[in-house]
């Protein structure tokens, strides 16, 4: 069975009943970061002590061979991001695909996402949105994102680093205009910030500051 067990964003507190007891049960966690795993697995006092394996983007197709034996002979498998959801812009989907397709046994084990919680705390529509994830760094590509999203009804949710956060409300200005909008950083962690405003004026309060942790925006 592979099990995709969702983990805090931030909080220990947001960990599951349901997530502890398959982290005491699983032999093999496959991890982005096993170093970042590891420590967490302590923090929330696990006694289990499943083999962690390196599990990111770049090896995944390799190893999903590897995975698929493992899973054939009956062993208990999870897998984790460093924090958050599995697949949601983190790797897995390569996995659970190959997974379904040899009609494997797969079990997800839900918690919060930083998505949902964004949406939650922005006060705009949910009743349509779109999730773009970690925008492309390079111009050209990043252009074509807002420029084919301008006409998409709902609310938009990205994902992004504190080094380009600047930039990212400046294209979103200049594609889909002064829309409303909210910045959440580092949810549910001690340092928690929400800035709520049209895009110019976020980007007005946020100019020329360091910036550091965890973004997502959400714009109306």
């Amino acid at each position: 069975m592979l099990y995709l067990i969702t983990l805090p964003i931030g909080n220990l507190e947001d960990i599951t009943l349901r997530a502890l007891r398959v982290l005491e049960e699983v032999e093999i966690l496959l991890c982005e970061d096993t170093r970042v795993t590891g420590k967490l697995l302590g923090l929330l006092e696990i006694k289990n002590s499943p083999k962690l394996i390196s599990f990111y983007d770049e090896v995944e197709r390799e190893k999903t061979g590897e995975v698929l034996d493992l899973l054939r002979e009956g062993k208990k498998v999870g897998l984790v991001s460093d924090a958050g959801t599995p697949l949601l812009s983190d790797p897995g989907w390569w996995l659970v695909k190959e997974v379904i397709s040899k009609g494997l046994e797969l079990e997800v084990i839900p918690g919060v996402s930083a998505a949902i919680m964004a949406l939650e705390l922005s006060g705009l529509p949910m009743d349509k949105f779109c999730f773009l994830g970690f925008l492309p760094r390079k111009g050209g590509k990043r252009k074509r994102i807002f420029e084919n999203y301008d006409e998409k009804t709902g609310t938009k949710v990205i994902y992004e680093s504190a080094f380009r956060i600047e930039k990212t409300l400046s294209d979103a200005l200049e594609f889909w205009g002064d829309k409303e909008m909210v910045l959440c950083r580092e949810m549910t962690k001690k340092y928690e910030e929400v800035i709520r405003g049209k895009i110019s004026e976020v980007l007005k309060k946020i100019k020329g500051k360091m910036l550091k942790g965890e973004i997502v925006l959400v714009v109306g």
